[in-house]
């Protein structure tokens, strides 16, 4: 797992600026976490109370398996870097490498709304968009994991066109670049009830399973 500069391939050319996130973000690193926590929880709590039959207990080790992979993929360090020709940003295996001169402007919103805000509600993330000439996006680093100083900082340092919102809804974004903004961002609910309902649905089977495969 890329985690440190060390790790860094010898043909992108040493680090002339590292960026960690900051402690403040593991607030929200932590509650995207929580979800595949509770399945981790939910699983062996089923294994050690029920003694389900060999093949139950092996699916709910796998279950456990992928929560716990699922929460480190928010809680692990993360790693951005600028050398001389690339941007760099860690990843489960090695880095990804975007070649800086394909970086037309960097586009951070240091707090994205949700599609829909409500009056009076304040609360977003920070997000920045590495995004090339034809407006696409080359690399994007999501507020969930990433803090805006940092993020501020990283735009910065780019040397690119850095375009900032201090606060706008990612159809707002959209409107200036459409092809800049994933539906992932546009549409959180329908991410967010996708994962809820597949979390719903695993809890549902792990009670099923544990209390049909009770081993007699």
């Amino acid at each position: 797992m890329a985690e440190t500069v060390r790790q860094i391939p010898p043909r992108y050319g040493e680090p002339q600026y590292v960026f960690h996130p900051r402690i403040g973000s593991y607030g929200r690193r932590i509650g995207a976490a929580l979800p595949p926590l509770l399945m981790v929880v939910l699983a062996v709590a089923a294994v050690y109370y029920r003694r389900p039959a060999g093949p139950a207990t092996a699916v709910l080790g796998f279950l456990a398996l992928v929560g716990l992979v699922a929460s480190y993929a928010y809680l692990r360090p993360a790693l951005a870097v600028l050398t001389a020709h690339h941007v760099l940003v860690s990843r489960w295996v090695g880095f990804r490498a975007v070649p800086r001169e394909r970086i037309a402007r960097v586009v951070t919103v240091e707090t994205l709304l949700p599609p829909r805000p409500r009056e009076g509600r304040t609360r977003g993330r920070p997000q920045l968009w590495f995004a090339t000439a034809e407006g696409r996006c080359a690399l994007v680093l999501d507020g969930t994991v990433w803090d805006g100083k940092s993020l501020q900082e990283l735009a910065r340092a780019s040397g690119a066109q850095h375009v900032n919102f201090k606060r706008a809804t990612p159809a707002q974004v959209g409107e200036h670049w459409p092809r800049l903004v994933s539906w992932r961002v546009r549409y959180p609910r329908v991410r967010y009830a996708v994962s809820s309902l597949a979390l719903v649905a695993v809890i549902g089977l792990l009670g099923w399973w544990a209390f049909a495969s009770t081993a007699p």
